[in-house]
């Protein structure tokens, strides 16, 4: 039978030793997600900013936003083959300061022509660390024997807050200079990722391409709905990132700091339902709350499509957030279950859907907005698809686990 959580199948012993090299190694992972939340939140929050700056027409926008995760899933890939050569350690800490080289291109960018390897670079690093982050917190998750992974996607959604917070201030205060934005976050972060990143954990290789992994075979049911369960959950969240601020400044003529604060209000409560998680799924069990998260997400799409007002439709998004903040992190713990001998096939095989869901939702509704769609009755699409993560919240119930073949 399979377990509850997947530390109850560590040894006694290794779930009670807990060194000063671990704890140091989890502030370093907590940085990091920090960092990468921030960097995220603080590009795509000017998504409408840069749009106007550089003369992007609707179709061009939806265009980039497709081809940007791609680029990432790209970047995750190669991340991959780097780690089993150099370590996840290492391969981490250059992607980072890449991501932030990336932003302050961005920021300084001086035509659409120049934009276009900037966001390549965006999407590669971004790929890049996001393996790598994940690989630190799955590595840790196991050396600690017990869930810490939903804290660490918390810091991710504190950094995005940070970071939309900081482009909406940038809006209000000066104008559609957002690179200056991302010069002082370069100044300011660089240094504290130099000197975190010695203390993350080091010699963890991509754990995905082991000759063990070859011989481990996934079941395929509960696996395929914790699949669909991820790629929906970054479908919405990709879509309130990319045609939150849009539907905010053309429908309802919204303030400049207004469009841009969408991204930090709607994961507020992404970060609260995060840090929360561990204990609520603990208590309630990971169907109950995966299906209460999944009529949140559907209710706050709604609220935003009816909103009378921008402050309504901020409302919304940050119902949108409670519901989605739980969702990524049940389907990596649901993985770690279906693997108990701890291979990484099954994570290796969700997190490709991760940027499938981005890939999706990033062009959802500014391509249907740029053929014409009302820009209300487009938040229809993500409330119903969102009614879809409450049907494969069954995924997340006790199933067989994975077996040698």
């Amino acid at each position: 039978m399979a377990t509850t959580d997947a530390s109850a199948s560590m040894p006694v012993e290794d779930r009670a030793v807990i060194t000063p090299v671990l704890r140091r190694a989890r502030g370093a992972t907590f940085v990091a997600f920090g960092a990468q939340g921030f960097a995220f939140a603080a590009l795509t929050s000017e998504v409408a900013n840069i749009q106007t700056r550089l003369k992007i027409d609707d179709g061009t926008l939806s265009i980039l936003l497709a081809v940007v995760p791609v680029i990432a899933g790209v970047g995750s890939v190669t991340a991959g083959f780097l780690v089993a050569r150099y370590s996840s350690s290492l391969v981490l800490r250059y992607a980072q300061v890449g991501v932030l080289a990336a932003i302050l291109l961005a920021g300084y960018a001086p035509s659409f022509v120049v934009m276009l390897p900037v966001l390549a670079l965006f999407g590669l690093t971004v790929g890049a660390v996001d393996a790598t982050t994940n690989m630190q917190a799955v590595a840790l998750q196991k050396r600690y024997g017990r869930s810490i992974i939903l804290a660490f996607h918390g810091s991710w959604a504190l950094g995005a807050f940070a970071g939309s917070a900081a482009a909406s201030l940038t809006s209000k205060f000066d104008g559609k200079t957002y690179g200056n934005l991302y010069l002082g976050a370069t100044i300011v972060i660089v240094p504290i990722l130099l000197a975190f990143g010695p203390r993350l954990l080091q010699g963890i290789g991509d754990e995905t391409l082991t000759a063990e992994a070859k011989t481990i075979k996934i079941p395929w049911k509960p696996m395929g709905a914790i699949c669909a369960v991820i790629a929906l959950a970054y479908l919405g969240d990709s879509t309130v990132s990319s045609a939150g601020g849009v539907y905010m400044e053309k429908e309802l003529m919204a303030h400049g700091w207004q469009y841009t604060a969408v991204y930090a209000v709607y994961s507020v409560p992404l970060m609260i339902g995060r840090f929360s998680g561990d204990k609520l799924t603990d208590r309630f069990g990971g169907v109950p709350i995966a299906r209460a998260a999944a009529v949140c997400a559907v209710l706050g799409f709604v609220l935003v499509g009816i909103a009378p007002n921008a402050w309504a439709a901020l409302a919304g998004f940050a119902v949108v957030g409670l519901g989605i903040s739980v969702m990524a992190p049940l389907t990596f713990a649901a993985a770690g279950r279906l693997d108990p001998h701890e291979t990484g096939v099954a994570v290796a095989r969700l997190n490709v859907f991760n940027y499938v869901g981005f890939l999706l939702g990033a062009p959802l509704l500014t391509s249907l907005w740029q053929a014409h769609m009302p820009y209300r009755v487009g938040w229809a699409i993500p409330a119903g698809l969102a009614v879809l993560m409450f049907v494969y919240a069954y995924g997340f119930r006790e199933s067989r686990t994975a077996v040698a073949v």
